[in-house]
């Protein structure tokens, strides 16, 4: 199934070298309200320099750090904070890695250009996804209150998380204030201004920009963008809005009324769901699984709209009823089509300890043979498309082929297993949840034989971390 993106891999990709990827140039992730970038939502990001931006706003895609990696890139060397591709792509048969999918939706003339450009000349990027805040109404198990205010306030009235050692476990010492520093209404934000003083050009060139958060329903940039749509030809472009679907409903009748009065190619909406029921509402707190979906149902009803994609983020913990959750949304697109909803599988790997790569063994095979066995029977459903399988298929070798989640994880899986259950203690009692009659028995049986040693934890002082490779 997926030896036509191999093939295409090869021939396009890897012709200009084996690590090339076309999305260091043409794609970004920005968060505005901190100042930080990265070329993807995989590699750690990066501080912008506000110096920069003041001659240039473009810089708050096109910098330093970026242009090194673009060096590298051209020359064959694989940047270490792209980590994540080579792993997939290093598992062998024919997996399809995430510098695949985000180069292949860039015309070739685009891919020409820039494998011929030298690495220091700025571009214009063809995809962006921007953040404005962090104000979110949710504070999932996997998020941290660098990217959620709800997050933020957990730490504030109950104390930095104890007893943490593992990568990753520092993100939750802090209440995230260091991704707000000019406050909660974005007042005097040089970063949140380069970007409207760069708009009126870079509309000009964009294929795709997309809108996540926080939520960003909940704060006031999304709305001052959209003001300044309304009235401009972007035909060409297609615009994405990420949401939890965790709003008041006006906020939801609000974004409906606008996907009629914008004058863009395509409207696109991006949520976030990867479990059933009651455990989607364990791992992501603050959701209402029932209210979610029918906020779904909702805006595939009345919204002027292409497309409809869940974003999966894949925990240790989302295994055990992902395929409860795909059997769901696929009775969706009986119902409204194939692509409402879209399914994009994303495997967690930070922090480490809530990786599916930190469960024992047995466990792994117990899920990993529930997605064989759901994978054997949908293979070939004309419900979901060849990048959706693909990725589950991904999913099924990596729990499988990889022992760590990431070149950085230095501890060894008793320390992982350890945090694991000492986060999940910690977070049972701050949210009212109780990991073990939520999840299989399975889990609660491992978890017994799990010890807990009383150790210092690690500290940084945010919870975001810049390494150059």
């Amino acid at each position: 199934m997926s030896s036509d993106l191999y093939n295409w891999r090869k021939q396009t990709l890897d012709s200009v070298s084996p690590s090339f990827c076309a999305a260091k140039w043409l794609n970004a992730s920005i968060h505005l309200g901190h100042g930080y970038t990265h070329s993807c939502h995989l590699p750690i990001p990066h501080p912008i320099d506000k110096e920069a931006i003041k001659q240039d706003p473009s810089a708050i895609h096109n910098t330093e750090h970026k242009k090194r990696q673009r060096a590298k890139m051209l020359s064959g060397i694989r940047p270490a904070e792209c980590e994540y591709c080579w792993k997939i792509e290093d598992i062998g048969r024919e997996n399809i890695s995430d510098r695949v999918y985000k180069s292949k939706i860039y015309n070739q003339k685009d891919i020409d250009a820039i494998a011929k450009l030298p690495p220091q000349q700025n571009v214009m990027p063809r995809t962006l996804e921007i953040s404005f805040d962090r104000v979110c109404n949710f504070a999932c198990s996997y998020c941290n209150a660098g990217y959620s205010t709800t997050w933020g306030r957990d730490i504030k009235q109950n104390g930095a998380y104890q007893n943490l050692v593992s990568d990753g476990a520092g993100a939750y010492h802090n209440t995230g204030e260091w991704a707000e520093p000019y406050g909660p209404l974005n007042e005097g934000n040089p970063y949140v201004e380069a970007f409207f003083r760069w708009w009126p050009e870079l509309s000009k060139h964009l294929q795709e920009l997309r809108i996540t958060g926080g939520e960003p329903m909940m704060g006031n940039g999304l709305w001052r963008l959209l003001e300044e749509m309304v009235p401009q030809d972007l035909h060409n472009m297609r615009f994405a809005v990420n949401s939890n679907l965790g709003i008041k409903p006006e906020l939801l009748d609000k974004l409906i009324t606008y996907t009629h009065q914008l004058d863009v190619m395509s409207f696109d909406l991006y949520t976030s769901c990867e479990a059933h029921g009651k455990q989607a509402e364990y791992i992501r707190d603050g959701l209402n699984y029932a209210q979610w979906r029918s906020n779904l149902v909702h805006f595939i009803k009345n919204a002027k709209f292409r497309s409809v994609t869940i974003m999966m983020t894949i925990t240790s913990l989302s295994l055990f009823s992902i395929v409860e959750f795909m059997d769901d949304m696929a009775e969706l697109k009986k119902r409204y089509g194939h692509n409402r909803p879209l399914l994009d599988l994303n495997i967690l790997r930070w922090p480490s300890f809530m990786s599916p790569l930190a469960l024992p063994d047995d466990i792994k095979d117990f899920v990993r043979g529930r997605l064989e066995f759901w994978y054997s029977i949908h293979r070939d459903d004309p419900l979901f498309g060849e990048g959706e399988m693909a990725q589950v298929r991904r999913l099924i070798d990596y729990i499988e082929t990889v022992d760590v989640p990431h070149r950085r994880t230095t501890e060894d899986k008793a320390k992982l297993q350890a945090d694991f259950k000492s986060f999940y203690q910690q977070y049972d009692q701050r949210r009212g949840k109780d990991l073990r009659s939520t999840f299989h028995p399975i889990l609660s049986k491992w978890l017994d034989t799990v010890e807990i040693q009383k150790r210092e934890s690690k500290t940084i002082s945010q919870g975001i971390t810049n390494y150059e490779d």
